[in-house]
């Protein structure tokens, strides 16, 4: 299962399904403080900043995911 995380925060789904075999394909978070907890640990997965404009971005566009989570 593929998804992408938005209102992040610390990225508790990631915790919870990455024993599942479940991969996060992106995170977005708005706060400056859950996006440098984002970065360090999980330097590998894209961050998006602002929900409201994840539609202007081109890699965004190329994300395949089968489930949008918020928290």
């Amino acid at each position: 299962m593929k998804y992408l995380s938005v209102c992040s925060g610390i990225e508790a789904a990631t915790v919870a399904w990455k024993p599942l075999g479940w991969k996060c394909e992106g995170v977005c978070d708005f706060a400056p403080f859950p996006q440098k907890v984002l970065t360090h640990h999980y330097p590998k997965t894209k961050l998006f900043t602002d929900i409201t404009k994840l539609n202007e971005h081109e890699t965004y566009k190329k994300i395949k995911f089968d489930l949008l989570v918020g928290g």
